[in-house]
């Protein structure tokens, strides 16, 4: 059980990000299908960010820093297309930005409740 907010931004943030890191160091490597090596990390990312909005607002929903979020999502794969940044724009990288933003969205009120006296 989540305790502190130590241990929250450890389990929703470093951790996404650290499995994500070595899925896409690694995978190829360890013959992981390309579905997860391609998405897995971009979802991973996705979760720790929406997550990390949700621990600096005390895990209350703060809808501007929330849209803007899902907004930077397919700004990210906007830009890769028009290629003002570097990357490969893909439609389906919005949809797994998505789809993890929004569990790691539906799984916010456990989280809160796991960790209701937290400052």
């Amino acid at each position: 059980m989540l305790r502190n907010k130590t241990t929250d931004i450890f389990a929703n943030v470093v951790l996404p990000i650290v499995v994500g890191i070595v899925i896409y160091k690694f995978g190829t490597k360890w013959n992981l299908s390309n579905l997860f090596i391609n998405y897995l990390p971009d979802g991973m990312w996705a979760y720790a960010f929406i997550s990390s909005i949700l621990i600096i607002w005390k895990r209350t929903f703060n809808y501007i820093w929330l849209a803007t979020a899902f907004l930077i999502f397919i700004l990210f794969e906007t830009f890769q297309y028009f290629k003002i940044i570097n990357g490969t724009a893909d439609f389906k990288d919005v949809i797994i930005y998505f789809s993890f933003g929004l569990i790691s969205l539906l799984t916010n009120k456990f989280y809160n409740n796991q960790n209701k006296h937290y400052e």
